[in-house]
């Protein structure tokens, strides 16, 4: 797990960016604080030129090179054309062997790479009974050879998270590709003279090329889902690379984009019996945790007490004795979110270290500054990932597994009960326009007689806010697409035919709540502890077996994530089983009537002199939450883009 970034300028245009590409690293330091590396590229027929930094050790080996000047000593004089630079957390291979930007065998290709590939060593062995030789022990480089023999191809190979740039010197092209669920982060900005990426936002602002701007489409959009859907962003100019997508730019700036894999959609085997889809998804589970267990460095487990993270908690358990699984607790008038009795019961089954921490508002408040710089836009809550990612670095891990995927796939949220009742309300259409108000569960009920879809279901449902309430909300400069349309736009391929509503609503899960919502969030918060976050449950080899389970095993007999509670059964302490769903989740509202209630409402006063937001409806919003009319995810959304405001628009993401 590490940070990458670069910068290439195309044609024959030349640069002194070494000290920006630097800063870009020094703002991901969290990312990689165990080594740090830079390459400067030309178009001009001159070798590549390598560097070290602070971090780098003395002992570095690039392939047949090693960096001896330093890059501070470069100084601004140095031009050239790319630019890369590394921050690597050690996970495999902790020796010199593992730096980046890491070289072909041929001097050709040059590759930054952030993630982990489970099966490298299966992929090594093949490369070489083609005779190809390896230096080092680190999947890097096995996806440098594989890419050196396969090119693109090489990516269907993979099983793993990643985000990767390749330099290809000979043809003075960049290759970038992110992985199949987008589990690992590749932001960019693009114009007709530069393209510049990184893992983080705050690193393209971090390198001074790019301003921090607001982007009112974005932060429009940002406020139904607490992120911009992808490749949007909050930011003007900012854009993601799609999860399952590749990226190549030429020396001219011409750019080439392919899918090399998306969600299987329509693939059910209506013939599967229980049993056999039971058998299916425990063969997946167990090879899938037994991959991610694999390191060089501590691991441990996010454990709370619901089915998907004590069933990974378990297996991790079984093949790693004295494991560490992390639990949060908290204070007692948030019990009901509480979910330590599960989990400890589980936890005295096996043979684990499980550690519990207890939530206090007091903590979150000291360190709320910093969970606003992880989460880059406004998200319209705060995070346990935040807290529990802290007490896990505290406790000596580096790598942790996480149950999430286990509600998306395997139709676990209450909208996967929503469709019959949906396709009654149809019938009713015709009163959508008589209802009358705002917010609430009348724009709720409003949206869903409108809805046309299933998938269309699932954004009304799930989006915070109605295109409606944010249009009384926010000033626009321009007219902006409906949220609705926009993510069936984004996000539905003209190809794709849904096998049922489950499956629906199960693929606008992954791509729209886990692919932006949930990945990047745990991302954010795992790196920001220099922690390695891996999910079990999004193995692709296990969300493709997953959409050939039929639908009919998800919710058998009105009990939901059939299928995966018969794998726990055996797993986990029966209490796990029939605890009602609680959610990974921070009891915000308490905090917002008590300890936060100074904040949130200087905030709204702030927020109000913007410009972007109609005062009058911010004050409505406010007095209805306080009169429990409006939820407090419209109000905190408020507060969070007031304070994003402050933190990367007002101070341009600096530092």
């Amino acid at each position: 797990m590490c940070g990458i970034a670069g910068i290439l300028s195309s044609g024959a245009e030349a640069a002194a960016l070494l000290p920006a590409l630097m800063a870009m690293a020094d703002s991901m330091r969290a990312r990689g604080p165990d080594d740090e590396g830079y390459l400067v590229g030309f178009m001009d027929g001159r070798k590549p030129r390598i560097f070290a930094g602070d971090d780098t050790p003395k002992t570095a080996a690039v392939g047949p090179f090693q960096p001896s000047d330093h890059a501070r000593d470069a100084g601004d004089g140095l031009q050239g054309h790319l630019f890369l630079g590394h921050r690597r957390l050690s996970i495999l291979d902790l020796s010199p062997a593992g730096h980046q930007p890491m070289v072909s065998h041929d001097g050709r290709y040059w590759i930054v790479f952030n993630g982990e590939i489970y099966n490298f060593r299966e992929i090594a062995a093949e490369l070489g009974t083609a005779g190809v030789q390896f230096l080092g022990h680190s999947d890097t480089e096995v996806v440098l050879a594989a890419y050196r023999r396969w090119g693109a191809a090489a990516l269907e190979r993979f099983n793993g998270m990643f985000a990767l740039a390749i330099w290809d010197d000979a043809e003075k092209a960049l290759f970038c590709a992110r992985d199949r669920l987008g589990i690992k982060p590749f932001y960019y900005v693009s114009d007709n003279r530069r393209f510049v990426f990184a893992s983080d936002i705050k690193a393209l602002l971090a390198s001074g090329l790019h301003p921090a701007r607001v982007d009112e489409e974005g932060l429009y959009h940002c406020l139904s889902f607490g992120v911009a859907p992808r490749p949007m962003t909050a930011f003007q100019g900012v854009r993601a690379l799609r999860p399952g997508h590749w990226m190549r730019i030429d020396r001219d700036g011409g750019t080439e984009t392919h899918c090399f894999w998306r969600l299987p959609a329509g693939s059910q085997d209506c013939d599967m019996s229980p049993s056999a889809a039971v058998a299916l998804l425990r063969d997946k589970l167990e090879a899938s945790v037994r991959r991610r267990l694999v390191a060089d460095v501590p691991v441990g487990t996010f454990m709370s007490g619901g089915v998907d993270s004590t069933c990974v908690s378990a297996l991790a358990s079984r093949n790693h004795p004295g494991i560490k699984a992390f639990t949060l607790a908290f204070e007692e008038e948030a019990g009901d979110l509480d979910e330590v009795a599960q989990a400890r019961a589980t936890a005295a089954m096996y043979p684990m270290e499980h550690i519990v921490e207890t939530v206090r508002s007091d903590d979150m408040l000291e360190h709320l500054p910093e969970m606003i710089r992880c989460y880059e836009e406004p998200f319209y809550a705060l995070s346990p990932n935040y807290v529990i990612s802290r007490v896990a670095a505290q406790h000596g891990v580096t790598v942790v597994l996480n149950g999430l995927g286990g509600d998306e796939l395997f139709a676990g949220y209450s909208w996967y009960l929503w469709p019959g009742r949906w396709r009654t309300l149809r019938w009713f259409r015709w009163l959508a326009p008589m209802l009358v108000g705002a917010g609430g569960r009348i724009e709720k009920l409003r949206g869903l007689l409108g809805t046309r879809s299933a998938d269309r279901l699932h954004t009304t449902i799930f989006a915070a806010q109605s295109d409606r309430a944010k249009r009384r909300l926010m000033r626009l400069a321009r007219p902006v697409r409906d949220t609705v349309e926009l993510v069936r736009e984004l996000y539905l391929p003209a190809d794709l035919e849904f096998f049922d509503d489950i499956e629906a609503l199960s693929y606008m899960d992954v791509v729209n709540y886990i692919g932006n919502h949930h990945l990047y969030r745990v991302d954010q918060f795992t790196m920001h502890f220099s922690l390695e976050g891996r999910f079990p449950l999004l193995d692709h080899e296990l969300v493709e077996a997953a959409f050939r389970i039929p639908s009919r095993l998800k919710i058998r007999d009105g009990v939901q994530k059939w299928v995966l509670r018969e794998v726990a059964r055996d797993l986990v302490h029966p209490s796990c089983l029939s605890m009602g769903k609680k959610g990974f989740r921070l009891p915000v509202e308490r905090w917002m009537r008590g300890p936060l209630r100074p904040l949130v409402e200087e905030s709204l006063n702030a927020i109000k002199q913007r410009g972007l937001f109609v005062p009058e409806v911010v004050e409505e919003r406010y007095r209805g939450f306080q009169a429990g009319r409006v939820p407090y995810t419209q109000i905190w959304q408020l507060v969070a883009t007031e304070l994003w405001y402050r933190e990367f628009i007002d101070g341009k993401g600096a530092g």
